[in-house]
C-alpha cells in the first residue's frame, strides 16, 4: 500500500522527470516556470480522470492507481469533467501550459487573471511562480471553482478563485497586466481586452492556435498568432454550455465530385484557417483501411452540414453549403503556400474582430 510519504517523494521525482523532458523539447526555457512544475503537484490537481472509453482512473482505486500515477505525470492532457456525458473541462498538456506561461512573458510583480480554473493546476502554477496575491482565477460552475478552491489550498496556494462567466472577466481586480485563457475562444471578448492595464498582454486560443493581443487605443487591439496548436474546451458562458451540438440530418441529395481531399481536413494548418473562416464546425471521421481519414462528416449549430464519401464525392444541406466554403478556404490555403498560423494576426475595433493573413490589408476573416 501506497502511503503519503511515499507519494510525495515518489511524484516528486516524476515532476523533475517531466520537467525535464519539457526543457529537452524546448517548451520550457525560464528557470522560474521550471521550478514551477517541478514543485506543484499536479496529481493533487488530479484526483482521478476520465479514460477514452468515460471509465474513471483514480489514485483512491488500487486497480487504476498504477495508471493513474503514470498518467498525470506524463506530458498528456485528461478529461476530468464531464456534463451530461460530454468533456466540459479537462487538465491541459504539460507542454503546451509550459508554452503559454513562457509566452505570457510575465515576471516578477505581474498581475494575471486566468480565464478556466479548470483543476487549479495552472492557477498553482502561477501563484508558485507570481505570489498568491497575484493571481485571479474564474470558472462558470461551482462544481468546477469548489474542488479547486480545495486543492489549491492543499498544495498550499491560495489564488482568488471566482465563479462566473470568464468571458466578463473579474471587474473588482482589474486591471491586469496580463490574461491568460485556458479554454478556447470564438472571438476575443471585449470585456477581458478592457481590463488590462494600457500596456497588458492577453494570451488566448482562437480556433486551434495561441493568439497575443494588446491593446491600441480605446476599444482596439491587434495581434499576432503563434505557430503552436492549441486544443482547449470551449469557453462556457452558463454551466449549461459545453453539450457538443446535436448533429443534424444527413445530407440526401446529389452528390458532387469534391475539390477538398480527406487528406486536407488532417492538416492543423488548413484546420485553423477552416475554423477562421468557418468558425464553429464539428467534426466526424472514418478511417480507411490504411487508418487514414477517408470519410467525413462536418455541421455548424445552424443546421448546415456536409459530408464527404469514401468515394470522394460530396454532398451537403441546410442554410450553408459548408463543403462549398471549405473548398473555397481550401483555394487560398493553397495559393498562400500553405501557411501555418504564424502568418496570421488579428484586429479587434468596436465595428468587429478579423483575422488576416500576412497583413492587415490581406485576405481576412470576419469573426463571429
Amino acid at each position: 500500500m501506497t502511503t503519503d510519504t511515499d507519494l510525495a517523494g515518489r511524484s516528486a521525482r516524476a515532476r523533475r522527470a517531466l520537467a525535464r523532458t519539457l526543457i529537452e523539447t524546448g517548451d520550457l526555457s525560464d528557470p522560474g516556470w521550471r521550478r514551477a512544475f517541478e514543485e506543484v503537484p499536479r496529481h493533487v490537481f488530479v484526483p482521478s480522470f476520465h479514460g477514452p472509453s468515460g471509465e474513471r482512473v483514480s489514485g483512491d482505486d488500487p486497480a487504476t492507481f498504477e495508471r493513474w500515477f503514470s498518467s498525470v505525470h506524463q506530458d498528456r492532457s485528461l478529461v476530468t469533467h464531464r456534463t451530461d456525458g460530454a468533456a466540459t473541462s479537462s487538465s491541459s498538456q504539460p507542454s503546451l501550459m509550459a508554452v503559454m506561461l513562457e509566452a505570457l512573458a510575465a515576471g516578477d510583480g505581474t498581475t494575471v487573471l486566468e480565464i478556466g480554473t479548470g483543476t487549479g493546476y495552472n492557477a498553482a502554477l502561477l501563484a508558485h511562480r507570481l505570489g498568491d496575491d497575484r493571481v485571479t482565477t474564474i470558472d462558470i460552475a461551482p462544481d468546477i471553482t469548489g474542488p479547486a478552491r480545495e486543492r489549491l489550498a492543499v498544495a498550499g496556494y491560495r489564488p482568488l478563485v471566482v465563479t462566473g462567466d470568464g468571458s466578463l472577466g473579474v471587474h473588482d481586480r482589474a486591471p491586469y497586466d496580463r490574461v491568460i485563457v485556458t479554454c478556447g475562444l470564438g472571438v476575443v471578448p471585449p470585456a477581458l481586452l478592457g481590463q488590462l492595464t494600457g500596456d497588458g498582454l492577453l494570451l488566448a486560443p482562437l480556433g486551434n492556435a495561441l493568439v497575443r493581443v494588446r491593446p491600441t487605443g480605446p476599444g482596439t487591439a491587434a495581434g499576432r498568432f503563434l505557430p503552436h496548436g492549441a486544443f482547449f474546451m470551449p469557453l462556457r458562458h452558463t454551466s449549461a454550455d459545453g453539450i457538443p451540438a446535436r448533429r443534424p440530418k444527413l445530407p440526401t441529395g446529389p452528390r458532387r465530385p469534391s475539390g477538398l481531399p480527406a487528406t486536407a481536413i488532417t492538416d492543423n494548418d488548413f484546420r485553423f484557417l477552416a475554423g477562421m473562416a468557418v468558425p464553429g464546425l464539428v467534426w466526424q471521421y472514418d478511417m480507411g483501411d490504411d487508418g487514414s481519414i477517408a470519410a467525413a462528416r462536418v455541421w455548424h449549430p445552424d443546421g448546415s452540414i456536409a459530408r464527404l464519401h469514401f468515394d470522394g464525392t460530396a454532398a451537403e444541406a441546410g442554410p450553408r453549403d459548408l463543403w462549398t466554403l471549405l473548398e473555397d478556404a481550401h483555394r487560398v490555403f493553397q495559393v498562400a503556400g500553405r501557411p501555418a498560423p504564424d502568418r496570421y494576426g488579428i484586429t479587434v475595433s468596436p465595428r468587429g474582430q478579423r483575422v488576416w493573413l500576412d497583413d492587415p490589408d490581406g485576405p481576412g476573416w470576419s469573426l463571429g
